[in-house]
């Protein structure tokens, strides 16, 4: 296979990070636009600016996000098929594999990990590049966002709220969100797989109109987002196993179904 090219398939862009091949869908731009729609009316030039930052740290954060996962399920033995990037963020499928419920949430841990610890990293080169050290304590926990004096502070500053929200949201216990797959590994022992999924399908269905209030809030302001946990996947483990079963991110110690792929997406079918 091509180090990178176009895959007319998945429709999408393609190269290979350690053998592990990645796929950038052309819809992973889209939220990358969506918060400066307001602002490409009134100065393109700055929106544009603006806009390339923010698709450059998301696509990192996201990236390093999913090499996280593979880097954690590589330690327990287990390979991955392959990474796609999209419109709803990113996702890392793995080869059949065995391990622990204990591994697997690992495993799932292991990518808003890789989001906290690059929100710190932003957090230092903010402070010793940007805005010089000694800062005052007190200003620094309790103020509000500081002013983008440059576009280095504002990009900094935006990788930081970058990671802190990827990490807080992935946290979330939902589906396909990887809180999800913490909690329902977690819940297994105690409760069984089935009531793990309907106790975190019902988490997922409130947080999801949780989130659909926020996000009309937000088109009302002006800014238009999209954010998880979406409705779908959480109702149908909450309502119980169904024939149509979706493939979850991460699979149950057996080996999982063969799945193919098909382009607008990555979307997975079984074949």
């Amino acid at each position: 296979m091509q180090r990178f090219g176009w895959d007319k398939k998945s429709d999408a862009f393609v190269f290979r990070m350690d053998e592990v091949p990645v796929y950038v869908n052309w819809t992973f731009a889209i939220p990358a636009v969506l918060p400066f729609l307001t602002e490409w009316l009134k100065r393109p030039g700055t929106a544009l600016t603006h806009t390339v930052i923010l698709a450059a740290l998301l696509f990192l954060s996201i990236l390093l996000h999913e090499l996280a996962h593979v880097w954690a399920a590589r330690r327990r033995g287990i390979g991955t098929e392959r990474i796609d990037l999209y419109v709803l963020g990113g996702i890392a499928w793995f080869k059949p594999g065995k391990t622990s419920p204990y591994g697997w949430a690992w495993i799932a841990f292991a990518g808003p990990l890789a989001n906290i610890i690059l929100a710190l990293v932003f957090v230092a080169a903010y402070h010793l590049v940007a805005r010089p050290l000694p800062v005052e304590t007190d200003a620094f926990f309790n103020s509000p966002p500081p002013r983008s004096d440059t576009i280095l502070e504002w990009a900094l500053w935006l990788g930081v709220l970058v990671n802190t929200a990827l990490a807080i949201l992935n946290l979330l216990p939902a589906f396909p969100l990887d809180g999800g797959a913490i909690a329902k590994r977690l819940l297994t022992p105690r409760f069984g797989a089935g009531n793990a999924a309907r106790i975190v399908g019902f988490c997922g269905v409130v947080l999801s109109i949780v989130r659909f209030v926020v996000m009309l809030a937000a088109a009302i302001a002006g800014t238009m987002v999209w954010i998880p946990p979406p409705f779908k996947p959480n109702w149908r483990a909450f309502r119980g196993p169904s024939r149509k079963k979706a493939l979850s991110q991460f699979p149950p110690a057996d080996p999982a179904p063969e799945v193919e792929w098909r382009g607008k997406g990555g979307w997975p079918i079984k074949k």
